[in-house]
C-alpha cells in the first residue's frame, strides 16, 4: 500500500529523539497492527509520536485523518494511551523482540463496549500484488434491506490507485469511514480500525453474462455481524430497475413546517437552554441531533465548529441535542471529553437516551439517524433537514455536503426574520 503509506507517513509529527529520550525510541514510529476479537482479525496502521513535552501520543487513522490519544509516558514496559472521547483506553506492552501486545478496552464498561486484543510489529516491506487489478474506481449502488424508513440502497464510493483502494459505504446515517486495502488473489481486502470504527470488507469483481462487471461486497462490523451484498454501477442498477439510494435532504421531515421548532434541555452544567432564549431570537439556528457514541458525529463535530466560527458573527447559532447510552446519560464523561477534544464552543444539551429521540422531538418525522441537522430560519421554522454526515472518505459527497450546508446557511442569513 505504497501511496497510502506515503500519505500517512507524511502526516507524522516530529519524532526526533534526544539523548535523554532513549527509553522512548522503541515505541516511536509506524506500526503494522492487528485487532482481534473472537474470529475477527482487523489489520490497521498505528503510529506513536512524541510531542514537544517529550510525551507520547498514539494515532489511529481514518483514511488520512489521525485520531490522537491523550499524552502518556511509558512505565514498566507499558504505554497506556487514553481516548476519553471514545470511552476507550489502549494498554500496550513492549516485548523483548520489539513488537507490541495490548488490549483496547472501554474506560466505563457497558454492553456495547467490545474488548480487542492488539498485536503490532514494524511494517514489513511491501510486496507486489498478485495479478492485475481491474478498474473499480467511482460510484456503485448497493441494494440493501435497511431498518431505516424508506432506505433501500446505499452508495459505495471507491477511490483506486492501481492495486490499492480506499472505499466507503454511504447510507442514511452516514458512512463507514475509509476502508483501505490492496488487491490480492482476485479480491480487495479492506479494513478500518480507527477508535470507534472496527470493520472489514471484501470486494470481488463478478462478471455478469451480459458483459457487465458487478462487485460482491462482504461487510463485517465490530460485533462480528457479516453481510453479503451485490454492488452495481448506477447505469446497470437503473437498467435492472433497482432502487435508488436515499435523498439525504428529504429523509427526515417535520410534521408541520409552519410550526416553530421547539426544544428545551439542560446543558452539562444543568442550565436549561430553550429555543425561546434571547440568544436564538431572530437568529439562524443549526440544530444538530448527535451522540458521543456515534462515529459519524465525531466526523461531523469539527465541521460544525468551523461553520460556527465562520458564520456566528453574521447571526448563526448552533446547538447540539445529544442522546446517549443509558450509562453515559447518567454520567456523561465520554460526552464531556468529546466536547473538549472537538473544541466545541456552541451549546451541547443532554437531551435524553438514544431510544428517546423521537419522543423528545415530536415535531420531527423519521428521525432515525445520527447525526441529523435541522436548518431553522430566523422566524424559528425549519426550512431544511440533512440526515447523516458524509465525511471525507466519501469524496465528492463530502464536497457536495459542504456546499449544501454553506448554501443553506447563506440563504437563511440573507432572509429577513419576518
Amino acid at each position: 500500500m505504497m501511496f497510502l503509506r506515503a500519505l500517512l507517513l507524511g502526516l507524522s509529527l516530529p519524532t526526533a529523539v534526544m539523548a535523554g529520550d532513549a527509553g522512548l525510541k522503541p515505541w516511536l514510529g509506524d506500526w503494522q497492527a492487528t485487532a482481534s476479537q473472537s474470529s475477527q482479525n482487523i489489520p490497521f496502521h498505528y503510529q506513536i509520536v512524541q510531542d514537544g513535552q517529550r510525551q507520547l501520543h498514539g494515532n489511529f487513522f481514518n483514511g488520512s485523518d489521525a485520531i490522537t490519544s491523550q499524552p502518556a509516558t511509558p512505565r514498566n514496559g507499558h504505554l497506556i494511551l487514553r481516548y476519553p472521547g471514545f470511552d476507550r483506553v489502549l494498554d500496550l506492552q513492549l516485548r523483548t523482540d520489539g513488537s507490541l501486545d495490548g488490549r483496547y478496552t472501554a474506560i466505563q464498561s457497558g454492553p456495547h463496549s467490545p474488548s480487542w486484543t492488539i498485536k503490532a510489529r514494524r511494517p514489513a516491506a511491501s510486496t507486489a500484488s498478485s495479478g492485475v487489478a481491474p478498474d473499480i474506481d467511482g460510484l456503485w449502488l448497493v441494494p440493501a434491506a435497511s431498518r431505516k424508513h424508506n432506505e433501500h440502497a446505499w452508495r459505495l464510493i471507491v477511490r483506486q490507485q492501481f492495486s490499492e483502494v480506499s472505499a466507503a459505504v454511504l447510507g442514511v446515517g452516514g458512512d463507514t469511514g475509509a476502508l483501505t486495502g490492496t488487491w490480492h488473489d482476485g479480491s480487495w481486502q479492506l479494513s478500518n480500525f480507527s477508535g470507534t470504527r472496527a470493520e472489514t470488507a471484501s470486494l470481488k469483481p463478478d462478471h455478469a453474462a451480459n458483459g457487465d462487471v458487478d462487485l460482491q461486497l462482504d461487510l463485517t462490523d465490530s460485533h462480528g455481524q457479516h453481510s453479503h451484498y451485490l454492488a452495481y454501477r448506477p447505469e446497470t442498477a437503473r437498467k435492472l430497475g433497482l432502487p435508488e439510494a436515499a435523498d439525504l435532504g428529504n429523509h427526515t421531515t417535520v410534521r408541520d413546517p409552519d410550526e416553530i421548532f421547539a426544544f428545551s434541555f439542560p446543558d452539562l452544567q444543568g442550565h436549561r437552554i430553550s429555543n425561546t432564549d434571547a440568544r436564538f431570537r431572530h437568529k439562524v439556528v443549526l440544530l444538530d441531533v448527535s451522540g458521543s457514541w456515534c462515529p459519524n458525529c465525531h466526523d461531523e463535530a469539527p465541521f460544525l465548529e468551523a461553520l460556527y466560527r465562520r458564520y456566528h458573527a453574521r447571526g448563526l447559532e448552533i446547538v447540539t441535542l445529544d442522546f446517549e447510552d443509558k450509562d453515559q446519560f447518567k454520567d456523561p464523561a465520554r460526552l464531556r471529553a468529546f466536547i473538549a477534544e472537538s473544541h466545541t464552543s456552541f451549546p451541547v444539551l443532554l437531551a435524553g437516551t438514544t431510544d428517546q429521540a423521537q419522543e423528545k422531538l415530536p415535531q420531527a418525522v423519521n428521525l432515525d439517524a445520527w447525526p441529523t441537522t435541522f436548518f431553522i430560519a430566523r422566524d424559528g421554522r425549519v426550512k431544511h433537514i440533512h440526515t447523516g454526515f458524509s465525511a471525507k472518505a466519501t469524496g465528492v459527497y463530502h464536497s457536495a455536503l459542504t456546499r449544501e450546508f454553506e448554501q443553506q446557511i447563506e440563504t437563511l442569513l440573507a432572509a429577513p426574520a419576518g
